[in-house]
């Protein structure tokens, strides 16, 4: 799964900055934050300290942030045994990939039909 989530991290930044170039950076820093937020509860959940909540993990994995939610739960060992929150987040990932293919789709669209 590491390799799927480095892999989709670049073709979607690709593609966003296909779409908006300023998409890209964007998009690289709401999956910089989602890794942070990663990071922190898993050395929350360690210490016994306060947790993030598991909506706001998942709300950063929908608006873009699941291949660093992948990377997170793959090189932190974070968030791998409840399969609620698996669930959960990967229909984050299949919300995210139908809004990401529509918005191609739509910007796209015009130079299709005009090979058609």
């Amino acid at each position: 799964m590491n390799k799927f989530a480095w892999l989709m991290l670049l073709l979607i930044g690709a593609i966003w900055a296909a779409v908006q170039p300023w998409l890209a950076g964007v998009y690289g820093i709401i999956n910089l934050l989602t890794f942070t937020l990663y990071y922190r509860d898993k050395s929350a959940a360690k210490r016994g300290k306060w947790r993030i909540r598991e909506s706001t993990l998942q709300f950063f994995a929908l608006i873009g942030g699941w291949p660093a939610a992948l990377l997170g739960q793959y090189h932190l060992r974070h968030k791998t045994q409840k399969s609620s929150f698996k669930w959960v987040l990967w229909c984050c990932i299949a919300l995210n990939s139908a809004g990401l293919s529509l918005l191609c789709y739509q910007q796209w669209h015009p130079l299709l039909d005009a090979y058609r």
